[in-house]
């Protein structure tokens, strides 16, 4: 690949996190129906026709805004996770995990956002491909649950696939208050370890 080849293929990299970044941000404030793809190539700085260069149809846009929330959600949530020491109690990685799935929530992007307003009001056939990474998000809670339900933390009497989608509901739910209406973390941290261990 020669060196204009690379810049351009780089330009185009760059452009489509743009465009990423400005789907999400209207797709958080306005969901899958009320998002303006205008609105969209503005913040973008681009024409609409631009858009579909990177993707050919508005739910082209909306299939890789909500898949890169997701994996980006779950890659946060897996390095938090990861980065708990060896020596940690059960009940430190457990806290770990809300707290990755928080920080993610609430970073200063929109994607998560983004995905948590728009997953109910999807056409079936958005909602079939999201799926995928909605498990691939899913496996990481899951995993988390089973190793606490192992460690003693979580409580062994409850299906753990409804657990954890109760707790991923939970903690998204946080997502859709304003920030100055969102339960402090070290609230919303210490009632889920409460409900999670067992009596």
């Amino acid at each position: 690949m020669t060196s204009s080849e690379i810049a351009s293929e780089s330009k185009a990299a760059r452009t489509r996190q743009r465009i990423l970044a400005a789907a999400a941000h209207e797709f958080a404030l306005h969901g899958y129906g009320g998002a303006s793809l205008r609105l969209i190539a503005d913040a973008a700085d681009l024409k609409v026709g631009s858009l579909a260069f990177h993707f050919a149809t508005k739910d082209d846009l909306v299939a890789a805004a909500l898949a890169d929330g997701v994996d980006s959600a779950r890659e946060a949530l897996a390095a938090a996770v990861a980065a708990v020491p060896d020596d940690a109690t059960p009940g430190e990685r457990l806290r770990a995990a809300i707290l990755g799935h928080l920080d993610a929530l609430h970073a200063s992007d929109d994607r998560a956002s983004a995905v948590v307003r728009m997953v109910e009001t999807l056409p079936l056939h958005l909602r079939a491909d999201h799926v995928r990474h909605e498990r691939r998000f899913g496996k990481v809670w899951l995993d988390v649950l089973a190793r606490g339900r192992d460690d003693g933390v979580v409580r062994d009497d409850v299906d753990l696939r409804v657990l954890r989608d109760l707790v991923v509901g939970a903690l998204n739910s946080t997502s859709t208050t304003s920030p100055v209406a969102r339960p402090a973390r070290g609230a919303v941290v210490e009632t889920l370890l409460a409900l999670l261990s067992p009596r």
